[in-house]
């Protein structure tokens, strides 16, 4: 666990896979609606206050930002906002994932196919497998400046999707998750 102070008001913390694991969430189950989020979120800010040495307000108005990293994990921003005349307090939380590229197969071996092409040029990017009524979809997230290499070799192997959020959304929530966090990788060594 990396912890660094911006400013004052923002706090910094990236998370390994492995303190991911000790922590016991993924990204995919950061949700401040869930009490297991809001322990794991109040640890680390205790864990930030340690640190840092100084007093983190738990009380104040907080904005919580998640964003996955391409190596495993996430980097969580918090922010504590300005005052308002309002007595309220809330937090959100916000998780933010770069757009990925969807590619579309019929069968397992394009799958196999564009996973060994991609395994030396993605960066070790997070990317999900998915299958459904034997489709198979395959969700890759790189960098943005790396987008349209990508789309460019996926186009090869199979058929490109919009990669809108309500597609993730629908595919993560309808479709059989089959390998994950970095299938590609998984695929592409085997």
């Amino acid at each position: 666990m990396r912890i660094e102070a911006h400013d004052d008001f923002r706090i910094a913390v990236e998370l390994s896979d492995e303190d991911m694991d000790e922590l016991q969430i993924t990204y995919e189950d950061l949700d401040y609606s869930n009490i297991e989020t809001r322990r794991v979120l109040w640890t680390i800010l205790d864990e930030a206050r340690q640190t840092l040495g100084k007093e983190i307000n738990l009380s104040e108005k907080m904005l919580i930002e998640a964003v996955p990293s391409n190596k495993g994990g996430c980097t969580i921003y918090f922010t504590v906002l300005q005052k308002s005349s309002e007595k309220h307090t809330s937090r959100l939380l916000i998780k933010k994932e770069f757009a990925p590229v969807i590619c579309e197969f019929s069968d397992i071996n394009g799958v196999i196919d564009l996973s060994r092409q991609l395994i030396g040029k993605i960066n070790n990017a997070k990317s999900e497998l998915y299958g459904k009524n034997d489709v198979y979809r395959l969700l890759v997230f790189p960098e943005t400046s790396q987008q349209k290499r990508i789309e460019a070799v996926v186009c090869e192997y199979g058929e490109l999707k919009d990669s809108s959020p309500s597609i993730v959304s629908l595919t993560r929530e309808y479709w059989k998750k089959l390998a994950g966090p970095f299938a590609v990788n998984d695929i592409g060594s085997c």
